[in-house]
């Protein structure tokens, strides 16, 4: 675990995290129940485990699925929350997409915390799970406790997100090499083959629809909301984070050293840790 006293923030440029150098495999998990959902319209393949602790949703990548986050399931069940992860629609487990690849999964996923009775959670979103973030958060804010936008251009506004599309980085190169960043490929050749195999397994049926988000933030329905990117990463950089943090009211900022942008697989002690710290400052807030 990195010691909180190599933590470092300054008021413009948000925390700094060292980077994470040495890595072990996932640690054994928190029993869970797990399995297909059914919600009426469609099946959900989610796991929970369970318990009286505030609810804690993870929102998974483009290249995830409900299994990526076993660096976090066990650290967040560990402090007391009930952690919950799932697969969207048209990844691994649960029912595929239409066939023009798109759903509504702001609305699937309020059915889900119906599903399992949770009237609101914390929401750890990470790269494409931030759209999906962005847009329950406008549609269902009574819903969201606390919002972490991870290694996501979801932040930023809709006119510049439609903007940078042709700027991110090109499909033609390996799944790998696009989102892990070349620090934790080259010392953790064996976490970066396990990372691909969840890539590969993560998708099937038609993709899903790429358009950009429907509506803006609404600061007097923002929750609290940490951003976090890493360093490394070649979607959302540092900079890009730090101008579109700058235009949400009360966001914080933290960057990772060494991370790209499965920031949560990459560097998970300075990731859960500093998303703890968040989660632990914002636990039993209630509606202002």
């Amino acid at each position: 675990m990195i010691p909180a006293s190599t933590f470092a923030s300054s008021d413009t440029d948000g925390l700094f995290v060292p980077a994470q150098t040495r890595w072990t495999d996932p640690p054994p998990q928190s029993p869970v129940d797990a399995g297909l959902r059914p919600l009426g319209h469609v099946r959900l393949f989610a796991w929970d485990t369970g318990g009286p602790g505030e609810a804690v949703v993870l929102l998974h990548p483009m290249t995830g699925s409900h299994a990526v986050w076993p660096y976090q399931q066990p650290v967040l069940a560990a402090a007391g929350y009930r952690v919950i992860g799932y697969s969207r629609r048209g990844f691994l487990g649960s029912d595929p997409r239409p066939a023009d690849g798109d759903a509504d999964d702001a609305g699937d996923l309020r059915a889900l915390l119906d599903h399992l009775g949770i009237a609101r959670t914390h929401l750890i979103a990470s790269a494409a799970g931030g759209f999906v973030a962005r847009e329950f958060v406008a549609r269902f804010p009574e819903r969201v406790r606390t919002l972490v936008m991870a290694s996501t251009i979801a932040v930023a506004p809709p006119s510049e997100i439609l903007a940078m599309r042709n700027t991110l980085p090109s499909d033609a190169t390996s799944a790998a090499v696009r989102e892990l960043g070349p620090a934790y490929r080259a010392n953790n050749p064996a976490g970066m083959h396990r990372w691909i195999a969840l890539e590969r397994q993560a998708r099937h049926g038609p993709a899903p629809h790429r358009g950009g988000p429907r509506r803006p933030f609404d600061p007097a329905t923002l929750p609290p909301l940490l951003c976090i990117t890493g360093d490394a990463d070649r979607y959302a950089p540092p900079a890009l984070m730090r101008a579109f943090v700058r235009t949400l009211p009360h966001a914080e900022l933290a960057v990772i050293a060494d991370g790209g942008h499965a920031l949560f697989w990459e560097q998970p002690e300075g990731f859960n840790r500093t998303i703890l710290s968040f989660l632990e400052r914002n636990r039993g807030r209630s509606l202002s």
